[in-house]
């Protein structure tokens, strides 16, 4: 745990140094972050991945899946006596990428207008996502009928071969 520990602690001090990584390495540093989540839920905690071989390459803003996972974490599992499961899911779709985070929690609350609520989390992925991509990235967020919640990210397939960058650069 502590090793997890410091590995996250490393990343987090040069993530501002980088705006995207590949795939691979996000997955990488979320698999240091589940490693802690899963020594404090033990048995409570299931973490199933679902990654096309192929997206491994592409890139996605740094630290984009944590957040995610936490949030799912947090709302979704945290609070449930029954044990948890977390998806995670990448895919390459039609020149996109698609990430997907996945609990079978209960879900979401919804606001007075009956629309998802989001907290500091998403409404910062959603932001990054907008500074980097403009319109071609997105985070779409389902709450299921009997509880469960999902949050999907799009972004334009890219590897780090590929010539056209995002928009801007984070923190400028």
């Amino acid at each position: 745990m502590i090793e997890a520990l410091s590995d996250l602690l490393r990343l987090t001090l040069t993530a501002p140094e980088r705006q995207e990584v590949a795939l691979r390495e996000e997955l990488h540093f979320l698999e240091r972050y589940l490693l802690i989540e899963q020594i404090r839920f033990g048995q409570r905690l299931r973490v199933e991945k679902q990654i096309d071989v192929s997206a491994l390459d592409a890139m996605v803003p740094i630290l984009i899946l944590q957040p995610l996972v936490e949030n799912a974490i947090r709302h979704g599992i945290e609070a449930q006596i029954a044990p948890g499961i977390i998806r995670v899911m990448a895919a390459n779709d039609a020149e996109k990428l698609v990430l997907r985070v996945e609990d079978n929690g209960k879900g979401l609350a919804l606001s007075s207008k009956g629309t998802l609520k989001e907290g500091v989390g998403l409404t910062n992925t959603r932001s990054r996502l907008k500074e980097l991509y403009g319109g071609k990235g997105s985070l779409d967020l389902k709450s299921g009928k009997a509880g469960g919640f999902s949050a999907e990210i799009h972004l334009p397939w890219r590897t780090a071969s590929s010539d056209a960058g995002p928009r801007t650069e984070l923190g400028s």
